[in-house]
């Protein structure tokens, strides 16, 4: 098996809507960590070079607790490009997907360039032009969402879609960790979060991200959208649903899926 094999097979997978296997049992010993970067990277390259650009990034498994509890060493991130992204309301076909599952988010858009490990907060803020409420519609190629860690980045961090809110707000009119959101499911709640359950602060999710591109010898451009992860448990989506996600001051973003 060569990494090339491997992307084609997920890249198969996506296009057929039909899940595989876990990549690592593809490779004698596992899939390293640099292997499946080198897969991923290959995969978005190809994309954007066939007119698809690059928007920004998402942060996975946030939620400390959550991501100890599956027994995952670190956090995930995954590339968002131009097709990925979808306004507020609407429906979208379930058929384009294999096994998506739903999240409510703070998304941050940035003014200027960040890289590099350590950020702190208010290098985070500093360099973020407005933050918006988003849902993060993620999808595994990989069977029933189960894998090895190096996976994760080999399925481009189970990235799908991202469904924004439409309004931007100014940053420090936000009080980030106490922004709340109430998800509801054909009117009905089935889930609540705060601000403070991404990494203790949605900046850190971005400093996070800054420092594992940095590893990578990349960096976050000035425009650039990162998703900080989910605020509310990860939630399977049901075929003819309407979500919708109420935040405090953010407003309300809503998708219906068929």
């Amino acid at each position: 098996m060569t990494l090339e094999k491997a992307r084609t097979i997920l890249k198969r997978a996506e296009a057929e809507r039909q899940a595989i296997g876990p990549v690592s049992d593809l490779f004698e010993g596992g899939l390293t960590l640099d292997q499946a970067h080198d897969i991923c990277e290959a995969s978005i390259a190809e994309r954007i070079a066939a007119g698809d650009p690059l928007r920004g990034f998402k942060v996975g498994f946030t939620n400390i607790p959550v991501r100890d509890k599956m027994g995952l060493p670190d956090s995930t991130y995954g590339y968002l490009l131009e097709s990925m992204v979808l306004p507020s309301g609407g429906t979208l076909a379930m058929s384009e997907l294999i096994a998506p599952r739903i999240e409510c988010e703070i998304c941050f858009r940035l003014a200027k360039p960040l890289s590099g490990k350590g950020l702190s907060i208010e290098q985070v803020l500093d360099a973020t032009d407005a933050v918006a409420a988003a849902f993060e519609i993620c999808d595994a190629r990989i069977r029933d969402w189960k894998c090895p860690y190096p996976d994760f980045f080999a399925d481009n961090g189970f990235s799908a879609r991202i469904v924004l809110e439409g309004s931007w707000h100014d940053v420090r009119d936000v009080d980030l960790l106490g922004e709340s959101v109430v998800l509801s499911q054909d009117g009905v709640q089935i889930a609540e979060g705060r601000g403070e359950m991404a990494m203790g602060h949605p900046a850190n999710a971005v400093s996070w991200l800054a420092g594992k591109l940095a590893d990578r010898g990349k960096g976050l451009e000035a425009g650039q959208l990162v998703m900080t992860g989910t605020l509310t448990p990860i939630l399977t989506i049901e075929a003819d649903s309407t979500y919708e996600a109420a935040f405090s001051t953010l407003g309300t973003v809503t998708k219906a899926f068929a």
